[in-house]
């Protein structure tokens, strides 16, 4: 099984892209196993499973995909540590001891601070991603007008 991810700026045309990728699967008679959109951080995060090698790679040349098998489970580490930071903050909220409550809010703030620190990398990632595509793109076009 092969997961093609494709990322897309909050700004950018969702539907008219879901759109093509609709009509492309046609065309090419594929059913993917999974297709699911997440919005992450101002992204919009596509993710589409194929079971045959030859349609995931013709998929991810044609939509500018990669194929980041710890993206998903990335983005559940950093939901998983936002929770426990908000955890964490509650049972402080309870101790009546300061020196604890400041140990456990300093414990918060990392997990936040961890959270933060992944959404920027992965969002530093789907821009590099992103600007590639459009720069091969352009690159296409600019080839097949002249």
């Amino acid at each position: 099984m092969r997961n093609i991810v494709i990322k897309l700026h909050r700004t950018a045309d969702l539907s008219g892209t879901m759109k093509a990728m609709r009509l492309w699967l046609d065309h090419h008679r594929c059913q993917p196993h999974r297709f699911t959109c997440d919005h992450l951080s101002g992204w919009y995060v596509i993710h589409v499973d194929f079971n045959e090698d030859n349609k995931a790679d013709a998929f991810k040349a044609q939509f500018g995909g990669s194929e980041e098998k710890s993206a998903h489970g990335t983005m559940s580490k950093v939901c998983w540590w936002r929770l426990m930071a908000e955890e964490i903050r509650t049972e402080a909220d309870g101790f009546s001891s300061a020196s604890a409550k400041h140990t456990m809010l300093y414990a918060a703030q990392t997990l936040d601070r961890m959270a933060r620190d992944m959404e920027r990398c992965l969002e530093k990632t789907s821009f590099l991603t992103t600007a590639r595509h459009d720069k091969r793109k352009w690159a296409e076009a600019g080839s097949s007008s002249g």
